[in-house]
């Protein structure tokens, strides 16, 4: 039987748009009785400096400061601390290897391609062609070996209400290149969340993301899954959004693993 007393994908205050500090993700988990965590707040990027997004250069420091205490803490209740970074792959953007000299993992939140030599936000996706390119450069990006899960893979759909045949089946190189590499596809409970508090839908075949039919397809392919919460306060770091991810996942009878190969 699976072990759910886990988490990869959590966020602090030093985003901008969540709360909380590592520590206080440590409280929670304790009281979770997790026995893995993992802190993992957006990267600094070259070439993404959007407001409220992601840790900023001048927190770089006091980040993994926090993160040491979080881990002393972690450790005198025995739960295993993880130092990570999501971030996103850009070809041309030479930080991944300087980056895992700091922290314990990367993992891959694409949430930017390159079209016509300009950024596009994988939320304001509306053509196969931004899907064929999202699923390039997340093959790509993989390939490196720098990354441990790719999150939200299905995030792609975020702005697409009624993806077409193609547009899913564009999807499946990715899925099939994650199952031979031996990479965890992620499915994200904070879409459930947001499902419901910024849309009022608890229709689990029409969330935004995880979407059913990304996930049949995965199933099809055998790839492995990992449940995350992507919390971004401690009361989302096992929340009924995380049992409800779990059960859209027993219900598809996907390949769940509750651990990831680190370096």
């Amino acid at each position: 039987m699976i072990n759910k007393k886990f988490n990869y994908h959590g966020h602090t205050y030093l985003c901008g748009h969540a709360v909380g500090n590592p520590i206080d993700y440590v409280n929670e988990a304790i009281k979770q009785e997790l026995t893995h965590l993992g802190i993992t707040e957006h990267a600094p990027m070259p070439n993404l400096n959007h407001p409220n997004v992601r840790l900023s250069m001048s927190d770089y420091n006091l980040y993994f400061s926090l993160l040491e205490d979080a881990k002393k803490l972690a450790n005198a209740h025995h739960i295993k601390f993880y130092k990570g970074f999501e971030i996103e792959y850009f070809k041309e953007i030479d930080v991944y290897q300087t980056y895992l000299k700091d922290v314990d993992y990367l993992i891959l939140g694409q949430h930017f391609i390159v079209k016509d030599g300009q950024l596009k936000s994988t939320y304001t996706f509306d053509s196969i062609e931004d899907i064929r390119i999202y699923v390039d450069t997340i093959i790509e990006a993989i390939e490196t070996g720098y990354f441990n899960l790719i999150c939200h893979p299905d995030l792609c759909f975020y702005n697409i209400k009624n993806p077409t045949p193609k547009m899913y089946e564009a999807l499946r190189p990715l899925i099939k290149r994650a199952k031979e590499l031996d990479i965890p596809l992620e499915l994200n409970a904070n879409g459930i969340r947001r499902a419901l508090y910024e849309e009022y839908n608890q229709d689990k075949d029409n969330y935004r993301y995880p979407r059913k039919k990304f996930f049949q397809m995965v199933f099809e392919e055998g790839a492995k899954v990992i449940v995350s919460s992507d919390c971004h306060n401690t009361n989302s770091l096992y929340d009924w959004a995380m049992d409800e991810a779990y059960l859209f996942a027993e219900s598809l009878n996907l390949n769940l693993v509750d651990y990831l190969k680190f370096k």
